[in-house]
């Protein structure tokens, strides 16, 4: 029974597993044959085994330890016989084509699959040479198991990997290499779930673009206008003078203010401390993450009411990645026009935006704005703040950090300030808010966001900037906008139902819009009173955790 110490003994289970490990993830060099990754695929299959073994370890009983191992050396071997059949029919593995094709086929053809590729003696030799392997990697492992290997051995390989992962994220995060990127690729287990997380982000998109051909909305303002939408990056409100902050970061932004043509909401939160999810949840007309492939993203119905619509990005560009701001099928079924390349600074793209003749349009203006290294956000010109002007304890360096952020507000004022200026003498509405806040070493030695959870003042990271500017002729217009925005200064406000405010404020009417989440309306509650809200608004998502954090 020397199969048994397979199941007990993690001196035979380790080299095992390992060989296991490298056979298996060992299919992907087949199509990527290089150097390097070799290397990914030794190191990523030697951490891999030493999770595995350590989780063996930790398991209490000796009944719970057989059946782990069973169940990863049979996962493996699935894995494995179907990259290696994949390889050898189609010279592919197991990626998001081969899942949309597997689960999205029909019986018919799924059917007709099997009866020509999944025959009797395929599946009798696949089997018989997995039997083998299996058996003569066992061999080598119970020979192995008997070299005073163990300690150094996993010290070495456990020491490689995390030197490896450690300098493979350093060098993403510095140089922006796309190593990292494909690392996922050369570890089977990962790979699959990879491939599988972006399979159902991909049938997301398909669901949601079902919905974008079927709205139905119709403009009833019966006058021209444009609508502007501005999403800052990394925003936070307690560096910035419009919200009370003691240097005059946002100059020209306050004397509009002043002037009666710029509203301040002064309770406005995110749902998220980063800017993927916030993008979606911002976006789409769901409520707090529930329903989002059920319901259209406000792009949508902005051009299915007649509008023309511009995406302009400093942030993400249009490709083939599978989120609301890149993907180019989506992107092309939202937009008329957007940019195809980065600008070195926000106000390069802002002069780039295009003044159209068309009654009705719509622009999206995505901001590079606050984001780290704030430094690089702003031409020299703006470099108002010293490290010299912060009487706080903390060291000259951070600063210097605190007066780069601050300077990236300057500009960031003169920017949005730019994009109105281009919209002054139309009839237009420009709305401005962030996508999260951000902590610049404003309660402890913190620098950023991502940690709301576990911040002193969550705050810092969920409370976002939120501005409406109505041009001179849409205040004459809509001089009852005018009140309902006023009296709306100091209501609690989710950015999440920024989407149905922008339909709403524009006249559409259309089946999605929900007037209870527009806050220009009588019906809006906004999150000051989410205990009633529970039912409806995903209160039970981390969204709604976050959002529970803040109040």
């Amino acid at each position: 029974m020397k199969c048994c110490k397979l199941l007990s003994d993690y001196k035979v289970l380790m080299p095992f597993l390992i060989l296991l490990n490298l056979v298996g993830n060992s299919a992907w060099l087949f199509l990527h044959p290089t150097l390097l990754s070799v290397i990914l695929v030794i190191l990523l299959s030697a951490l891999f085994t030493i999770i595995e073994v350590l989780l063996f370890r930790i398991i209490p009983t000796t009944m719970l330890k057989a059946v782990y191992t069973v169940v990863m050396i049979v996962l493996h071997n699935v894995i494995g016989i179907v990259d290696y059949f994949l390889l050898y029919h189609f010279k592919s593995v197991i990626d998001t084509n081969v899942l949309s094709t597997v689960l999205l086929t029909n019986d018919g053809e799924a059917s007709e699959f099997a009866t020509t590729y999944i025959t009797l003696p395929t599946i009798a030799v696949f089997l018989l040479v997995t039997i083998l392997l299996n058996v003569f990697i066992y061999k080598i492992a119970l020979y192995v198991s008997k070299l005073r290997y163990t300690l150094w051995t996993i010290r070495i390989a456990a020491i490689l990997s995390i030197v490896f992962l450690v300098g493979n994220a350093t060098l993403f995060m510095l140089f922006n290499i796309s190593v990292n990127a494909q690392t996922p690729m050369h570890q089977a287990f990962f790979r699959v779930g990879r491939e599988y997380v972006l399979f159902k982000q991909s049938i997301h998109i398909d669901e949601i673009m079902q919905v974008g051909q079927n709205v139905k909305a119709v403009s009833t303002l019966g006058e021209p206008l444009k609508m502007v939408v501005i999403i800052g990056e990394s925003h936070s409100v307690y560096h910035t003078s419009l919200y009370g902050y003691e240097k005059l970061t946002y100059p020209l932004l306050t004397e509009r203010e002043k002037n009666g043509e710029l509203f301040v909401m002064q309770q406005a939160a995110s749902a998220h401390d980063v800017t993927s999810p916030t993008m979606w949840s911002i976006f789409s007309l769901d409520s707090m993450g529930h329903g989002t492939n059920t319901m259209p993203l406000f792009p949508m119905v902005f051009k299915a009411a007649g509008y023309r619509t511009f995406m302009y990005d400093n942030e993400f560009l249009k490709n083939n990645m599978l989120h609301v701001m890149t993907n180019a099928d989506l992107s092309d079924f939202m937009y008329d026009q957007r940019n195809t390349n980065y600008y070195d600074y926000d106000g390069d793209m802002v002069e780039d935006l295009p003044l159209t003749d068309d009654s009705l349009a719509m622009y999206i203006v995505h901001l590079a704005g606050h984001h780290f290294d704030y430094s690089k956000r702003y031409p020299e010109s703006f470099a108002k703040f010293k490290y010299s002007d912060y009487h706080t304890s903390h060291p000259d360096d951070k600063k210097e950090i605190i007066a780069t952020y601050d300077n990236a507000c300057l500009y960031n004022d003169f920017v949005i300030d730019a994009v109105i200026k281009k919209f002054e003498d139309d009839n237009a509405v420009v709305v401005y808010l962030a996508d999260h806040g951000e902590e610049i070493y404003d309660l402890s030695s913190f620098l950023g966001h991502m940690s709301s959870k576990t911040s002193p003042d969550p705050s810092y990271q969920l409370r976002v900037p939120l501005l409406v500017w109505l041009s001179a002729s849409f205040r004459d217009h809509h001089p009852d906008i005018v009140d309902k925005l006023n009296s709306r200064r100091d209501m609690h406000i989710k950015t999440d139902d920024i989407s149905h405010f922008l339909i709403d404020i524009s006249s559409i009417e259309t089946d999605y819009l929900h007037k209870n989440r527009s806050f220009i309306s009588s019906e809006y509650k906004g999150w000051k009173d989410f205990k009633e809200l529970i039912s409806t608004d995903g209160i039970y998502t981390e969204e709604g955790t976050n959002m529970r954090g803040f109040m």
